[in-house]
């Protein structure tokens, strides 16, 4: 035999009721609108990269140009060892040449290839006539050259007692090289 629910008892059934439904709904609620929200985060991305693809496509001419010119100038070498000895002498004939002293000379460890070059790394510490050492560094960078300073200190070498003014200069000079697959 089924007993009737009194009227209180009918309310407080249809509350715990609302209160399941209701529970249940901002369940679902919070799950869809964290979907919601990783969705439009990863819209937002694939924009972005749509953007930059079309400006890459739009520019493509100009990289295609660029890349063949890449591959027909860039430097090889068989061994980073030796191309690093060679860009150190090379650098060490020029300033003997400018009458720029080279105090000191370091080989730091190879950079580990990536995939459009190789690179070689030589730190000079140099000391010498300001004018003469400037117009030297003017000449080192450059995209012929394959070379690239990494690095440059300049200090005006205030104890010398030379009548023109004297710097001393620490730099970091990288030459590029053709990557092992080519470019």
């Amino acid at each position: 035999m089924a007993a009737k629910l009194t009227s209180r008892e009918k309310n407080l059934l249809l509350l715990c009721v609302s209160v399941l439904v209701f529970m249940a709904l901002a369940i679902v609620a919070n799950g869809f609108l964290g979907r919601r929200k990783v969705a439009l985060e990863k819209i937002a991305l694939l924009q972005r990269q749509k953007s930059e693809n079309d400006t890459w496509i739009k520019d493509r001419a100009f990289w295609d140009k660029r890349r063949a010119w890449l591959k027909e100038k860039m430097p090889v070498t068989e061994s980073l060892g030796r191309a690093q000895g060679q860009l150190l002498e090379d650098l060490n004939n020029e300033t003997l040449e400018l009458g720029i002293i080279t105090e000191q000379q370091t080989l730091p460890p190879l950079a580990t290839p990536v995939e459009s070059h190789r690179e070689v790394t030589v730190t000079l510490r140099l000391r010498g006539d300001q004018v003469t050492l400037l117009q030297w560094l003017a000449t080192l960078q450059s995209p012929e050259r394959f070379q690239a300073l990494r690095q440059l200190e300049l200090e005006i070498d205030t104890k010398s007692r030379e009548k023109t003014p004297q710097v001393v200069c620490t730099l970091t000079l990288a030459r590029w090289f053709k990557p092992e697959s080519g470019i």
